[in-house]
């Protein structure tokens, strides 16, 4: 079981002994704090078993690797197709959609179909740090189960048991800001040493020329990771108030224009470095 959410945690471990589980569920909060952890928590304790490969546990989210940045109605069909049989070897058919404010007009439409015909033994459970993006026939549809950042506390609490260095672990405790998802996936990938050398890079721009910032755009933007690095950022300049409140609050713009497809990614990268 992973740390944190002690509240949402025990409301489940009680509505599982009194048999009192809903269809289905929003799991929303801001991002990477660990709510799809938790939901894969969820599926151990219904069914005492992993969900990887397990032919009862479904995850449906974009297919960022297929450049895919939405859930299509391609996705629903194969949900629906999934629940259509009775579950394999676990008391419950579960279902994760990760991300699920990314659902296309198209896929919300047939999945509020999935919902208004319950499978029997099934649970769904819509992830999204963007709940008011999910059409509110499907909210209203679901139980809302909202999720804060974790404490200071219980990150450190979860880096005392990895392998780190000292400075290590100080930098991810100033960077985490209570998203266990986020130090987790740092701890997988162990680039720690490089989300260090980019977030200063990235914070030390604005005293470089023009010429230097728009070849230094190009460069974040031809690395395909750079909307995890302009995150990172924000957390990185927040607490040390290395922009003004007009700079931080582009920047805050400019998240928002990186999480979505239809902008033009690398302008908007280039039009915040030049009037930084």
């Amino acid at each position: 079981m992973t740390i944190g959410h002690n509240s949402n945690r025990k409301y489940f471990e009680t509505a599982t002994k009194n048999k009192a589980l809903a269809h289905a569920y929003i799991f929303y909060g801001p991002e990477m704090i660990g709510k799809k952890m938790f939901a894969e928590d969820l599926f151990r304790l219904l069914n005492s078993t992993e969900p990887s490969n397990q032919p009862d546990f479904k995850l449906i989210s974009p297919r960022i690797e297929e450049g895919k940045t939405q859930i299509y109605i391609d996705d629903i069909r194969e949900l629906k197709h999934f629940l259509s049989f009775k579950a394999y070897s676990a008391p419950y058919k579960f279902v994760l959609i990760n991300d699920a404010d990314r659902l296309t007009e198209e896929a919300s439409n047939a999945f509020l179909k999935v919902l208004e015909e319950p499978t029997l033994n099934s649970i769904i459970i819509l992830v999204t740090s963007r709940p008011k993006w999910i059409l509110s026939t499907i909210s209203s549809r679901c139980e809302l189960v909202r999720f804060s950042p974790l404490g200071q506390e219980e990150i450190d609490e979860f880096l005392s048991s990895k392998k780190i260095n000292k400075d290590d672990k100080e930098f991810i405790l100033k960077m985490a800001h209570g998203r266990l998802g986020w130090v987790v996936k740092l701890l997988k990938t162990g680039d720690i040493a490089d989300l260090k050398k980019a977030v200063d890079e990235f914070a030390a721009i604005s005293k470089q020329g023009i010429t230097e910032r728009i070849q230094y755009a190009k460069k974040i933007y031809e690395k395909d990771d750079y909307a995890d690095l302009i995150t990172n950022v924000i957390y990185r300049v927040k607490d040390e108030n290395i922009y003004n409140a007009k700079a931080f609050k582009n920047l805050l713009r400019l998240n928002f224009i990186v999480s979505q497809p239809q902008y033009n990614h690398r302008l908007a990268i280039e039009n915040f470095l030049v009037n930084l």
